[in-house]
C-alpha cells in the first residue's frame, strides 16, 4: 500500500513535471504567458497544502483536476495534437487517480487495521 510519504513525493513529481511540460508549451508559442500563470496559479497552491493530510484538500483538488483534463482533452482530440500535449493527458489522468487514492490513504493511515 502506498503510504502517505511517498504519495506526497508522487503528487509534488507529478506537479514539477506538469509545470515543466506546461514551460516548454508555453517557450514553442502554443500559449502565451498570462494562460501559463492560470494555469499553473493552482498546482503551485496545492504543492504547498499536499502534505497536510485533510481529505476535503485533496477532494477539492481532484475538482481543480477534472477542469485540467477536460482542457488538455480540447487541445489533443479537437486540436492538432502536439507531443507535450499528450504528456499532459496522461500525468493529469495520473495525478487525478493518485488524488482521489489519498482519501483512503489518509483514513488508513489514521486508522490502521
Amino acid at each position: 500500500m502506498l503510504s502517505f510519504q511517498r504519495y506526497i513525493f508522487l503528487n509534488r513529481l507529478i506537479i514539477i513535471l506538469l509545470v515543466l511540460n506546461k514551460l516548454y508549451i508555453q517557450l514553442i508559442g502554443l500559449i502565451n504567458i498570462e494562460t501559463l500563470l492560470v494555469w499553473i496559479s493552482p498546482l503551485i497552491f496545492f504543492y504547498f497544502f499536499v502534505k497536510k493530510p485533510r481529505p476535503k484538500v485533496h477532494q477539492s483538488f481532484c475538482f481543480i483536476l477534472l477542469v485540467y483534463f477536460m482542457l488538455v482533452c480540447l487541445r489533443v482530440f479537437g486540436m492538432t495534437g502536439f507531443f507535450p500535449d499528450i504528456i499532459e493527458l496522461i500525468l493529469v489522468v495520473v495525478m487525478f487517480l493518485l488524488t482521489a487514492y489519498a482519501t483512503k490513504i489518509i483514513i488508513n493511515e489514521k486508522n490502521p487495521l
